[in-house]
């Protein structure tokens, strides 16, 4: 072999390793920030001036309903999940009762779920309201758009129905919330427990929530080079892709009445993720969108409060009429 060609291999190779290293490096770091978005400590009680902004008196609220203390293990991997079990008016202390499992977006916790349990506490349901990953007392590592938080949703869903034969339940997710309620319905038994769910500004896919925070950073590297080598690496260390986390995928066949809610000028979910969930669902009869013009992420509840309570109160119309 000549020198020259004895050269070029050499620096082939010496170029290759580097290449590799350094998207490893990539997706370690891509991996890194976008499995802890948030941690226990930040999602701790709740914001100052929560409850006014909600227009909620919080002391009120809990002396108007027993709320109890619960938490369950993780069938997944083991950590606990703390809830508040919530109780309609009448039913204190009896879970058997139709019940709504209220789901919190990133950066929340049970708590912020208090004002929409109030709606469905008002009509007589039972109310779950649990910490997501990595959210206030749930200790667990890792968050991730969803894929794994369905399991712990699919665990209270579980408990639920023991709680509870026969009765009515449903769920309701917001943005990060919403995606975890989509993911768990791809498990067919667990949908069949379901009676109807309502999705707020759902997210619908991990891959574009991770190109789009790599977009705001503005480091300069390809965005899809650095979303390929952090898909690489969540693979091998969580054991599935992005593309994984697509609630379009795991939704389109079902078959319960369904509730998607978002607005035209929402920048962090934009209003093409719930369209495209909407659009997925092949189940034309059980399906229903309401789309506003002008409110921000999540704020349809306090913009168009009206509105929004008929539009759940619909759905429970339809839920009701099928049980």
């Amino acid at each position: 072999m000549k020198k020259s060609t004895k050269i070029i291999l050499i620096t082939l190779i010496v170029i290759s390793i580097l290449f590799v290293g350094m998207s490893c490096f990539i997706g370690t770091q891509v991996f890194a920030a976008s499995t802890q978005l948030v941690t226990c400590e930040d999602t701790a009680n709740v914001e100052d001036g929560f409850w006014n902004k909600y227009n909620m008196e919080y002391e009120s609220f809990c002396n108007t309903y027993t709320i109890e203390e619960i938490d369950i293990t993780s069938t997944f991997d083991s950590h606990i999940i703390p809830a508040d079990y919530i109780y309609a008016s009448g039913f204190e202390g009896n879970k058997d009762n139709k019940t709504v499992i209220l789901v919190h977006g990133l950066g929340g916790n049970r708590y912020t779920n208090y004002p929409i349990a109030e709606m469905f506490l008002e009509k007589g349901y039972n109310i779950i309201t649990y910490d997501q990953r990595s959210s206030n007392e749930n200790t667990a590592q890792y968050t991730t758009f969803g894929y794994w938080e369905k399991y712990d949703l699919i665990d209270y869903i579980n408990y639920v129905s023991e709680q509870a034969l026969k009765q009515e339940i449903g769920i309701w997710g917001t943005s990060f919330g919403g995606a975890t309620a989509g993911l768990a319905m791809e498990n067919k038994e667990i949908e069949n427990k379901i009676d109807f769910l309502i999705l707020d500004c759902p997210i619908s896919e991990m891959k574009w929530m991770i190109e789009e925070e790599m977009r705001k950073m503005d480091i300069g590297l390809p965005i899809s080079y650095m979303t390929f080598c952090g898909n690489i690496i969540n693979k091998m260390k969580l054991g599935f892709y992005y593309e994984d986390a697509n609630v379009c995928n795991t939704i389109r066949d079902s078959q319960i009445p369904i509730l998607i809610i978002n607005s035209q000028v929402d920048k962090i979910t934009p209003q093409f993720m719930g369209q495209d969930i909407y659009d997925s669902i092949s189940c034309e009869e059980n399906k229903s969108i309401w789309t506003v013009e002008d409110s921000q992420h999540t704020e349809m509840w306090l913009d168009h409060n009206e509105e929004y309570r008929e539009k759940v109160e619909r759905l429970l119309s339809k839920s009701s009429a099928s049980k």
